[in-house]
């Protein structure tokens, strides 16, 4: 097994069905996986790297058929695909019921941070533009629009469909469990995490390695200018890249043509006030670690 600490990300690969992560204190992280298999994951906290609560079911994965477990207990709560403790926790053991993991990670909350000013020519990966609506005018589907695009990106191009039932989070009645969407990507051979990043220049630095990303956030009404949707409570569009100016190309799956140009400084600050949060996929092989 192979283990990497990163900036708000602990990584192994190679995992089997058992392993313990260490990293800095914390009070609320996600946890991301990535398998050819299906079964059940739990967890447990650790402080000073000593147990400290039992083993709760944190999801039982398989590919159209998953359902969160969102577990509480004495201070820890899990909100569908977050962890949430009232106080720090500095690792976890997580173990399957046999499930081979070929990949774990937990990512931190990582604090927000205001980008520099951008400073290069324009950077536009050519994502494929996908709207959320599918063939039956489905609304929420934003996340598996998201989703596919970034699959597209990366040479696996499934239809929205077959994506949104891959990913559909039995106990949440929806396709946004971010976990579960990473998952999916890593049953199709891809590397997958979730993340939570400080600002752009995070961001840039891996779509610099061709790597667009995913990203959450939300606003209200007169927020967002040229936004496709008056408010959203949450909403998963690709970032591709940046103007010559830093303002931000975006793939947003419910907008009319999909891709739109969001002011910099707006956008940042409404991902980051949604924690930063954003899916990662990379081809087996393709190095992102040392760019967080």
């Amino acid at each position: 097994m192979g283990v990497a600490h990163l900036s708000g990300l602990t990584l192994a690969t190679d995992v089997g069905d058992a392993a313990r992560l260490i990293f800095e204190p914390t009070r609320k992280g996600a946890i991301s996986w990535n398998t050819f298999e299906s079964g059940t994951i739990a967890f447990r906290l650790l402080r000073a790297r000593e147990p400290a609560g039992p083993w709760l079911d944190l999801a039982r994965w398989h590919v159209g058929g998953s359902t969160s477990m969102s577990p509480v207990h004495e201070g820890l709560r899990v909100d569908v695909d977050e962890l949430v403790a009232d106080l720090p926790f500095d690792g976890l053991d997580v173990r399957t019921d046999g499930m081979h993991l070929n990949l774990l990670a937990f990512a931190s909350a990582v604090p927000a941070r205001a980008s520099l000013p951008y400073a290069r020519d324009a950077l536009i990966l050519d994502v494929p533009r996908i709207a959320q609506y599918g063939a039956h005018g489905e609304r929420g589907w934003c996340s598996p629009a998201a989703l596919a695009m970034l699959l597209a990106y990366h040479g696996l191009p499934t239809p929205i469909e077959t994506v949104a039932a891959a990913v559909f989070d039995r106990a949440y009645n929806g396709t946004g469990n971010w976990s579960f969407n990473t998952a999916y990507a890593g049953s199709l051979g891809l590397r997958a995490v979730v993340l939570y990043l400080q600002n752009l220049d995070a961001a840039q630095r891996l779509i610099e390695r061709n790597l667009p990303l995913a990203i959450s956030y939300s606003w209200s009404e007169g927020e967002l200018p040229g936004a496709p949707l008056p408010r959203s409570d949450g909403h998963l569009a690709v970032l591709a890249g940046f103007t010559g100016n830093g303002d931000c190309a975006i793939n947003d799956p419910a907008a009319a043509n999909v891709r739109v140009v969001y002011p910099r400084r707006t956008l940042e600050h409404l991902w980051q006030r949604a924690g930063g949060v954003a899916y990662l996929l990379a081809p087996v092989g393709v190095a992102f670690a040392d760019a967080l």
